[in-house]
């Protein structure tokens, strides 16, 4: 009867535990989605350089869905921003380089 006990205790350890790590998000390893630190001019000048010169991007003038469309597809080839940081790059972009 101890064993049980004692295998009853550690279940129930298990599942406070899982509770607890489900509430707090757990260690996913993922960014969360929190307010952007960096201006869009960083995020331009760190993300979007990693792989090509700044002047392909400075020399376009697009309107705002064009330059969501265009940083879409750069993400989808692999450029890191998180929707947040996106959406300030975006917005950057239109302001400076829209028509």
């Amino acid at each position: 009867m101890g064993t049980r006990k004692i295998l009853l205790g550690l279940t129930l350890l298990f599942l406070v535990a899982a509770s607890v790590l489900s509430a707090c998000g757990g260690a996913s390893g993922e960014p969360t989605e929190e307010a952007v630190s960096v201006d869009g001019e960083t995020l331009l000048q760190e993300r979007c350089t990693e792989c090509h010169g700044l002047e392909r991007t400075t020399s376009v003038q697009q309107t705002r869905a064009e330059w969501e469309d265009t940083v879409t597809r750069m993400v989808n080839r692999g450029a890191e921003l998180t929707e947040a940081e996106k959406t300030v790059l975006v917005d950057y972009l239109a302001e400076n380089y829209g028509p």
